[in-house]
C-alpha cells in the first residue's frame, strides 16, 4: 500500500454515529475502503468519505474539529495531541537500487529518490538524507532508478514489485535489502477519545480482526527466516529435557475441560493487580522452563518468547510469561501438530506496547519413534532476523 494515502476520520456529535473518511489520494484507496469498511461493520457504525490534505489534517485533529487522521505512523508531532490506533496496514519498506550502483551504507555518495508526501520521505528528512528527486508515485521513481538519475530509494515491497510488473522491468536488474515496518493507523485526538469511552479499544480490536495480507512475510523473507532459525528450533524440540516434560503432561491426561478451565484461571489471575497466575509461577520454575530460558539467553533480542506445548496445546515450558495457558486453539499449535507441515511461520504481529514485530516459528515435538506429542514455538523479532540475514 503506497503511504500517499491519507484519510481523516471525524466523529459527529453525541446525537450521531457516523464516521466521516476522507482520503487525500486515489493510490492504495481499495485497500484501504475494505479495510475501512471491514472496522466499521465491526463496530456497525456508518461512514462517508470527502478528501482532506494531510498537513491540514494533523491540524484539524490538534484543534480538535475532527477526530483523526489515517493512514498515520508514530510522530512526536502528534505525542500530545493524539493516540494512534493499532496498525490497520504494515508497510514493508525495502532500499532498492539498481544492480549497477552501490548499495546503502557502503561509504559511496548516493542519489536519493522518494514519492512526494510519502512516509518514506518524511523518514529520510527525519534521517538527515536529503532525496534529490521527489515524485508523485512510485513508477515514476522506478523509471528513474532504471535509466540512472537517482542511485536508490525506499519503497514497500508489494508496490515495488507491482510497479516494476507493470514497467516490464527485469527484476535481476534491482538489488533490494530489508530497512523496516511501518506501522500505519489512526491518530484519534485524545479530547475526542475522552468523548467516546471505549472507541480506541473497539477501533483496535476490529482492526486486529479486518487485518490484511500486509501481515504476511513474503516468500523471500519466509526462507530468511527458515535459514536463520529453524535448524536451530528443530535441534531444541529434540531436547531429551522438553520431550521428557512433555510426554510427562501427555500421561497426567487432563481432559479438554480441565485445561480450559485452568486456561481461565490463568486469564484471570493475570488480570489481577500482581498480574501473576498461580500456574504460571509454578512452570517458570519447571527445569523444561530453565532450558527454554538458556537456549533464548543465547539469541538476545533476537527470540522474545518459547513456549513448549503437551498434545492439546496447553503450556508445559514457557520461557516468559504468556497472556494464555493454553494455545490449542492458536494457528502455533495447530498448524503443526498432528498435520503434514513439520514447521510453520504465521503472519507478523505488532507490540503496541513496544513498537516492535514479531513472527511465530512453530515445529511439531516428536517422541523418539516420530509420532507428534507436542509442539514448540517461539517469538521471533522479525526486523532483527530480516537484518540479520544481510
Amino acid at each position: 500500500m503506497l503511504a500517499l494515502l491519507l484519510t481523516t476520520l471525524v466523529l459527529t456529535p453525541p446525537s450521531g454515529n457516523a464516521l466521516l473518511l476522507a482520503s487525500h489520494s486515489p493510490h492504495g484507496t481499495d485497500d484501504s475502503h475494505r479495510q475501512m469498511q471491514c472496522i466499521m461493520q465491526q463496530l456497525q457504525l456508518p461512514y462517508q468519505t470527502l478528501a482532506m490534505p494531510w498537513r491540514r489534517a494533523k491540524q484539524e485533529v490538534k484543534y480538535n474539529r475532527i477526530d483523526g487522521y489515517y493512514t498515520a505512523m508514530a510522530s512526536e508531532e502528534m505525542h500530545d495531541t493524539a493516540v494512534l490506533s493499532a496498525p490497520l496496514f504494515l508497510e514493508n519498506w525495502y532500499w532498492f537500487w539498481h544492480q549497477r550502483n552501490a548499495g546503502p551504507d557502503n561509504g559511496a555518495k548516493l542519489r536519493y529518490g522518494a514519492v512526494l508526501g510519502s512516509h518514506q520521505a518524511d523518514w529520510l528528512r527525519s534521517n538527515d538524507i536529503t532525496a534529490e528527486i521527489e515524485v508523485s508515485d512510485i513508477a515514476q521513481l522506478l523509471q528513474l532508478l532504471h535509466i540512472g538519475r537517482i542511485d536508490i530509494f525506499i519503497a514497500d515491497l508489494e508496490d515495488f514489485d507491482q510497479a516494476r510488473v507493470r514497467l516490464k522491468l527485469p527484476a535481476e536488474d534491482f538489488q533490494q535489502r530489508f530497512l523496516r515496518y511501518a506501522a500505519l493507523g489512526v491518530y484519534f485526538s485524545a479530547q475526542r477519545l475522552q468523548q467516546h469511552p471505549g472507541l480506541i479499544r473497539q477501533f483496535n480490536a476490529a482492526a486486529h480482526l479486518c487485518a490484511t495480507r500486509s501481515f504476511a512475510l513474503s516468500d523471500i523473507e519466509q526462507r530468511q527466516i527458515s535459514d536463520l532459525m529453524l535448524e536451530h528450533v528443530r535441534s531444541l524440540a529434540k531436547s531429551a529435557v522438553l520431550r521428557q516434560a512433555v510426554i510427562r503432561q501427555n500421561q497426567a491426561a487432563m481432559s479438554i475441560a480441565q485445561v480450559q478451565q485452568a486456561d481461565l484461571a490463568w486469564q484471570q489471575q493475570l488480570a489481577q493487580p500482581d498480574g501473576m497466575p498461580t500456574q504460571a509461577n509454578t512452570l517458570l520454575q519447571h527445569p523444561a522452563s530453565a532450558a527454554l530460558q538458556h537456549w533464548q539467553a543465547n539469541y538476545q533480542t533476537l527470540v522474545n518468547e518459547v513456549i513448549l506445548m503437551d498434545n492439546q496445546g496447553a503450556n508445559v515450558a514457557i520461557s516468559r510469561l504468556t497472556s494464555d495457558y493454553w494455545q490449542g486453539d492458536e494457528t502455533q499449535f495447530l498448524s503443526v501438530f498432528q498435520q503434514a507441515l513439520d514447521y510453520y511461520i504465521e503472519v507478523v504481529e505488532y507490540d503496541q506496547s513496544t513498537g516492535r514485530f514479531q513472527v511465530k516459528l512453530s515445529v511439531p515435538v516428536l517422541d523418539e519413534t516420530g509420532v507428534h506429542i507436542g509442539a514448540l514455538s517461539i517469538g521471533i523479532d522479525v526486523e532483527r532476523a530480516l537484518t540479520a540475514t544481510d
